[in-house]
Order: structure tokens, then C-alpha cells, then sequence
């Protein structure tokens, strides 16, 4: 009946940090396809910048140094999100807005994330732009901590797996689509960004505006807490985070490359081609995998042993690419990684909800975890080992790396 999840510890009990609280009633299929379509809009503000806007932009503001400044903006607002996110989610949870908390924080950051937005394909220097980018960054943050808090706010421990592949699967739907309307329907650039922004601010209205918050809950102040039942819940916490942080970064060290491995590696005759045929795979892959895996880890309540898989099936692909440098070889990596990653993106959610150590500071704890999953590890990594061997070792390090986050979440006991 609470939220509180039992510490398995023979000789001490954990202290209550907040009072006890009713779990969440189920949610309706409309509410999951309502927070989906939140999502839906988040992801396309999210993931079209980095993948293909930005690089665009520079490529029409400053042809010569189109690398460099596309780099310089998207590194400002990983870096805007890291400060940002803990700053915001602290804010979200402190805060009671007659609206709702979290619905305030999400419109609030939809609205200041899309409005400056709107207005990035028009500049004509990149300084300008990337102020605005800095603003939208902003504005990321406060709908990144304030979707994630509403899962474990709303949403009952048996219904999380769906409620986190209604997080994960819009993330691979945006990616398609966004890039369709960028790359084909509104193929000028001002246009593109101003069209991307309109369709992101809609997404989220219908859920925002239709689905009432609950009341927030009377709930005594947290205390501080030194007995080791209070660092207890933080560790499993901690433990969670540095699984999602390894996996996302080996993932990354194996994705970010890879239009360079099918060029100089592979010697392909049109890479680009290449390169969307695998994005779609992978896609397809992992919009199937992260729909079902959410059903599965719900119906078994198994959070840590497909967490594990996901990063297994990672660490093969990542190994296929290392010593099977084959055209054909890529794709079945490509199947392999979407699987793996769909996968993953369904259950780790569902598994950070639920080792959460203190239902006050959801915001801001998960907030934690989205400012160190954007930390620029990736491309540290790949600088790093690019510059003294080559692509074997690059994915044999990425598979290591996944391998570790696979391994980690065994440290966690709270949870099956």
C-alpha cells in the first residue's frame, strides 16, 4: 500500500523518509497515449537538433567552419541541459501550483523550449542561434524532469513498464518522422524549424490539458537521514544511474561513428544511403522491442534481468561491427543494437521509478540521472581511441563499456 520499497537487510530496517502515501490508481490507455504523444513532442525538440538541424544551420551560417560551430552548439546545450535539469526538477517538486506541479513545469518548459525555437533557422549568425538554442535547452529541461516525475507520480508499480515504453517508443517515432519533414516535406531551413516547433507544441496540449493532476499529497518535509537504511535507498539509486549512464554511452560511442566506419572502414560507394538504411532498421527494431518489453517487465515485474539482456544484445552488436566488418554484418548489428536498445529504454525507466529513494524529491533525483546521461562521455571515448587505433577498438571499447552497465544493475537489491 506505500511507496516506500523494503530495504532486504537481516539486521536493519529502513526509516520512512516521507509519510505514507496510497499508490497511484492504473492509468487508462488514454492517458498512456496521451503521455506518449507529450513525449512525441519532447523527442522532436530533443533528437532533430542534434541528429540533422544543427549541422544544417552551420552548413548555411558558416559553410567553412560548418564543423566546428555545429559542434560548439550542440556541446552548449548537452551543457545547458547538465547545470540545468537538477536545478529545475529541485524547483518542480518544491513547487504547487494550483495546475499541478508537473503540468505547470511541462507546459511551462514546452512553451520555452519551442517559442525561441521557432526562430533558430532564420538567424544569420551563429552566435544568435545559439542563444536561443541555450533558451530551448532551458526549456528541455523543465519537460524532460517533469514527464519523468509524472510516472512515478501517476503510475502504479505494474503498469510502469508501459508507462516507460510510452516514453521510449515516441523517442524513435519522432526521429522518423522529424527527419521526413526536415529532409523532405519543409526542406527550407527556416521553414523546417518553425514547422518542428508548431508540431511540438501541439503534442503535449491534449494530455497536459485533458488529464487532471492528482492532488499533491500531504506529506511531511523530508527529514536528513544518516542511519544506513537512508544511504541504503540512495546507493540502489546510484547503482541504477551508473547502469543508464554506461549503457547510454556505449550505445553512443557505437552510433555516433558510424557513418565514418561505413565510409573508411566498410568503403562503401554512398555511406549517407547506408547509413539511413541502418538508422530505419534500427528504428523499427527498437520501437518494437522498447512496445514489448514494457508489457513484459510489467507482467514479470522483472526489471534488472532485461535491463541485463538489453545490454547483452548491445555488447553482441558492438562485437559484430569490432570483427565481422561486413555490409551485411552491419545490418544484423543494426537489428541487434535496436532490439537492445528498445529494450532498454522501456525497462530502465520502469527501474529507476521504482528504486527511487524518497517520493518528495522525485524531480529532482531523476533530474540527477538525465544531467549525467548527458554528460559528453561518448565523445570523449571515441576522440580518445580513434586517435591511437582504430574502429575494431573503438566498439570492442563500446562493448565493454555496455557490458559493465549490464553487470552493475546486479547491485541493486531492492528490486527483481
Amino acid at each position: 500500500m506505500t511507496t516506500e520499497i523494503p530495504v532486504p537487510s537481516e539486521t536493519e530496517t529502513a526509516p520512512a523518509v516521507s509519510t505514507p502515501s496510497l499508490e497511484p490508481s492504473r492509468v487508462s490507455r488514454g492517458w498512456l497515449l496521451g503521455f506518449g504523444t507529450a513525449w512525441f513532442g519532447f523527442w522532436l525538440l530533443m533528437m532533430l537538433p542534434g541528429q540533422f538541424m544543427v549541422m544544417k544551420l552551420a552548413s548555411v551560417i558558416d559553410p567553412a567552419a560548418k564543423i566546428g560551430v555545429g559542434s560548439i552548439v550542440i556541446a552548449e546545450m548537452a551543457s545547458v541541459i547538465v547545470v540545468s535539469v537538477p536545478i529545475i526538477g529541485w524547483l518542480c517538486d518544491r513547487s504547487s501550483p494550483r495546475f499541478g506541479r508537473r503540468r505547470t513545469w511541462a507546459l511551462g518548459g514546452f512553451v520555452a523550449a519551442t517559442v525561441p525555437f521557432a526562430f533558430v533557422g532564420v538567424q544569420t549568425s551563429w552566435q544568435l542561434a545559439a542563444l536561443l538554442l541555450a533558451v530551448v535547452a532551458i526549456g528541455q529541461s523543465a519537460v524532460l524532469v517533469s514527464l519523468s516525475a509524472m510516472i512515478a507520480d501517476q503510475v502504479p508499480i505494474g503498469q510502469r513498464g508501459r508507462a516507460s515504453a510510452a516514453m521510449g517508443v515516441p523517442q524513435v517515432i519522432a526521429l522518423a518522422v522529424g527527419m521526413i519533414v526536415v529532409t523532405e516535406l519543409v526542406r527550407d531551413v527556416g521553414w523546417s524549424w518553425a514547422v518542428i516547433a508548431a508540431i511540438a507544441l501541439v503534442s503535449p496540449l491534449p494530455f497536459l490539458l485533458a488529464y487532471p493532476e492528482p492532488a499533491i499529497a500531504q506529506r511531511a518535509r523530508p527529514e536528513r537521514r544518516r542511519s544506513s537504511g537512508w544511504l541504503h535507498g540512495y546507493r540502489d539509486f546510484g547503482w541504477a544511474t551508473l547502469s543508464r549512464v554506461l549503457v547510454n554511452a556505449g550505445n553512443l560511442v557505437g552510433t555516433t561513428y558510424l557513418l565514418y566506419f561505413l565510409s573508411d572502414v566498410l568503403e562503401l560507394e554512398n555511406p549517407e544511403s547506408a547509413l539511413t538504411v541502418l538508422i530505419l532498421v534500427y528504428l523499427v527494431a527498437s520501437g518494437l522491442a522498447s512496445w514489448a518489453g514494457g508489457l513484459l517487465t510489467d507482467r514479470t515485474r522483472s526489471r534488472r534481468t532485461f535491463v541485463a539482456v538489453s545490454a547483452a544484445l548491445q555488447v553482441l552488436a558492438a562485437l559484430t561491427l569490432a570483427f565481422v566488418p561486413t555490409s551485411s554484418a552491419s545490418i544484423v548489428a543494426g537489428v541487434l543494437l535496436g532490439i537492445g536498445y528498445g529494450l532498454f529504454l522501456a525497462v530502465d525507466q520502469a527501474l529507476l521509478t521504482d528504486v527511487l529513494p524518497d517520493e518528495a524529491t522525485r524531480a529532482r533525483d531523476l533530474g540527477i540521472v538525465n544531467s549525467a546521461q548527458h554528460l559528453p562521455i561518448a565523445a570523449l571515448i571515441g576522440w580518445l581511441v580513434l586517435s591511437v587505433a582504430g574502429f575494431t577498438e573503438l566498439y570492442i571499447v563500446a562493448a565493454v563499456i555496455m557490458a559493465l552497465g549490464g553487470i552493475v544493475v546486479y547491485r541493486i537489491r531492492s528490486v527483481r
